[in-house]
């Protein structure tokens, strides 16, 4: 019994000396950066506990640690092993206007040594927060859940994320992360909004450069954006707001998102001007700091793709039978190599209790805020400009181009008083509208297209022209158009390519045109200068050309009941009176008669009417000659080489 005593006495005494000395050892190694932390230290299993850790960066972010327990021997002196796990518990991070809590986060095969850890909480040293994210390295990191809060002016958000994991972190950055899903709250001053989120993926994730991002400033190379995350998606995402009504998601995908500091670290820039009005009645100096600064921010962001799919509106329940809508695809493609930017929207679908609308695509392609930054910078960000002699051109961005494609709308007639009235069917293939060259912000060059507008003709319009079309017989209606111009400013001139109108059944009407002394003045002047500008130019040729469908047909049929005549009687009838008429009011002159011969013979048979003139001077014709050509015709005539051809 003495001998079993005495040893019991031996392992209690060596228990208690190593304990004190465990207890000594962590005391020294987290004396640095943890001078106050209560230890604990259990001999048997080697581990110790810390407690009631707290840091904060030079860039206010703080962060504070409840416990975290881990191995003595190891974690504390040299590099752990793969084996090891390290937990932190009750963990919370604050900074920006956002808080994010943790109740527990497991640390397994962290490779950190004991001046690594004192290096990630020393709460003395200037280490920003990225160069102490980059200490990390571990096989996983687990988080049970994870809960963010944050405030922003007069918005309250918090979310909650459950079972997130990093795997493979080297030096901050994550190979891949999951996280089987979520919750949303988002309150407004009116209203709020809360839903949840499915399952979230993610790979390459580049925390120390996502935290330089917003604490830190730009260093003297970098100047072009790196990769904050490869992949990043999100299921299953559902949103309801307080008075009913939401929107789910099937899937969001962000790829390739790249970004850089900024030349003041970006939460202490959005701080300080949060709240502070119209930029206008800022000081000059400040007001500069402010644009220049919001300037850089725009440009130090980009991504491959953003992408948004199976999307659903959901109206709120005294709603419901109004209207839904689903959009199959909403994405936003970021330029490349050999590849402009594209902003795109697919399969848009509302459906209503008396009709419909159906969208195969939006697209916007090509466009750049590049000028308007630079233009920016130029005017608001300097603090000596004044703000008055700006000229708002100058904002313009480029447009590049729009399109919509594949339209279907089926709506109800508002126009119309009977409720039995049928709806009213209009649909498109395509329509573009695309600019180019612009100059201080205006497009010199533009190519509009619309292409087979299909609508049925209302049977009891009361518009005019509905009542002409459909007296002659139509019922519906098939038309294309384009317009195709462009600016040659060597040339000064204003070149219209086509400009052209087409209905199915109809016929079609072609014009062309060249104007001269377009000056830069009429796009880049002042508006003054610019009216002045165009009171100059000339008009040096003019093509036109019209070619018969049907439409000629229907008319003379029209107008030969009206006046109680046969078609054929009409017919020579307009054509004599075209062939003498013309002439006589425009002089009598060659031109004169080639036009009326031309127009006469059009009308006897109608197929295709060609009509072209050119200015005898190379200067073109001036606003002068058309004023003196309002009482004398002939004196223009004179002036162009006129031709006219009938088909």
């Amino acid at each position: 019994m003495a001998l079993a005593g005495g040893v019991s006495l031996v392992a209690v005494t060596a228990h208690v000396a190593l304990d004190r000395a465990m207890v000594s050892e962590a005391r020294q190694a987290v004396a640095a950066f943890a001078p106050n932390a209560r230890i604990d230290a259990d001999p048997w299993s080697g581990r110790i506990t810390l407690r009631d850790l707290a840091w904060t960066s030079p860039s206010g972010v703080t962060l504070s640690v409840g416990r975290v327990s881990l191995s003595g021997a190891q974690a504390l002196v040299s590099p752990a092993h793969a084996a090891d796990t390290i937990t932190l518990e009750n963990v919370t991070v604050e900074g920006g206007g956002a808080t994010y809590a943790m109740k527990r986060i497991d640390v397994t095969g962290a490779n950190v040594s004991r001046d690594d850890v004192a290096a990630i909480f020393d709460k003395t040293a200037a280490t920003p927060i990225a160069e102490r994210l980059a200490r990390i390295t571990a096989e996983q990191i687990a988080i049970p859940e994870i809960a963010v809060a944050q405030k922003k002016l007069n918005m309250a958000s918090a979310a909650t994320y459950r079972d997130l994991r990093l795997v493979g972190v080297d030096k901050g950055v994550v190979k891949s992360f999951a996280a089987s899903g979520g919750a949303f709250d988002t309150r407004g001053e009116k209203e709020g909004l809360k839903g949840t989120v499915g399952p979230m993926a993610g790979t390459n994730v580049d925390a120390p450069l996502i935290a330089r991002i917003y604490t830190d400033k730009a260093g003297p190379n970098e100047t072009e954006p790196r990769t904050a995350y490869g992949l990043f998606t999100i299921d299953a995402v559902s949103a309801t707001a307080d008075k009913g009504g939401g929107f789910d998601i099937g899937r969001i995908t962000v790829k390739n998102f790249k970004a850089r500091p900024t030349k003041e670290p970006m939460l202490a820039f959005m701080e300080e001007f949060a709240g502070k009005g119209d930029v206008a009645k800022l000081p000059g100096p400040e007001r500069a700091r402010f644009v220049n600064g919001i300037a850089d921010i725009l440009e130090a962001f980009s991504v491959e793709l953003v992408e948004a799919t199976d999307i659903t509106a959901k109206a709120p329940p005294a709603d419901r039978d109004k209207a839904a809508v689903k959009i199959a695809r909403m994405s936003y493609s970021g330029a490349a190599m050999g590849r402009p930017n594209d902003m795109r929207l697919e399969g848009l679908d509302v459906t209503a209790a008396r009709g419909y609308g159906r969208i195969g695509a939006i697209s916007q392609t090509g466009w750049s805020f590049k000028s308007t930054l630079d233009a920016l910078r130029a005017t608001v960000g300097d603090p000596d400009n004044d703000l008055s002699a700006i000229d708002p051109r100058v904002f313009i961005p480029d447009l590049g181009a729009f399109a919509v494609r594949d339209v279907d709308l089926n709506v109800p007639d508002e126009k119309n008083k009977d409720p039995k009235a049928p709806n009213i069917r209009v649909g498109f293939k395509s329509f573009e509208l695309a600019t180019a060259a612009p100059l201080k912000g205006v497009p010199t060059a533009l190519r509009v297209g619309l292409d087979r507008l299909t609508m049925a003709i209302p049977p009891n319009s009361p518009e005019t022209g509905f009542r002409d079309l459909l007296s002659m017989g139509y019922r519906d209606l098939d038309l294309t158009f384009g317009l195709d111009s462009r600016w040659e400013e060597n040339a000064a001139e204003f070149r219209i390519g086509q400009l052209a109108l087409q209905g199915v059944n109809m016929g079609a009407v072609t014009l062309k045109g060249v104007m001269g002394n377009v000056t830069r003045d009429v796009f880049a002047g002042d508006p003054t200068a610019a009216q002045v500008a165009l009171l100059g130019a000339t008009v040096k040729q003019v093509g036109f050309t019209l070619e018969n469908k049907g439409l000629v047909e229907k008319l003379l049929d029209r107008e030969a009941k009206k006046q109680k005549k046969s078609v054929d009687q009409l017919r020579k009838e307009l054509g004599g009176m075209a062939q003498v008429g013309i002439p006589a009011m425009l002089g009598g002159g060659a031109n004169a008669k080639a036009l009326g011969s031309a127009v006469a013979r059009f009308l006897v048979k109608p197929g295709r009417l060609i009509i072209s003139a050119s200015a005898r001077d190379p200067g073109g014709l001036g606003l002068a000659d058309f004023a003196m050509a309002q009482s004398d015709p002939m004196s223009l005539l004179e002036q162009v080489t006129l031709t006219a051809t009938a088909e």
